[in-house]
């Protein structure tokens, strides 16, 4: 595995640290994302236990995410 570093000023970190944090992942994860890369929190969905409780707030969160990711698709697509 490799590693690649990137210098950004102290607003433009505390902008991805909020991003990521209201998506309710690390930074690192967010990034990656971002980037179209696949994040690396979890390996395999084996990996992931889902409290039953939560198991609905966790699709909430997965449709939601879904359509921001279609709106930034549009967006850019838009802008091409």
């Amino acid at each position: 595995m490799s590693t690649i570093t990137f210098t950004v000023d102290e607003r433009e970190r505390a902008d991805l640290v909020g991003r990521a944090a209201r998506e309710k992942v690390n930074l690192s994860d967010y990034i990656r994302v971002r980037l179209g890369l696949r994040a690396q929190g979890s390996l395999t969905d084996a990996d992931i236990e889902i409290d039953p409780r939560h198991q609905h707030t966790l699709q909430d969160q997965i449709a939601d995410h879904e359509l921001r990711l279609r709106a930034l698709e549009a967006d850019s697509g838009s802008a091409a």
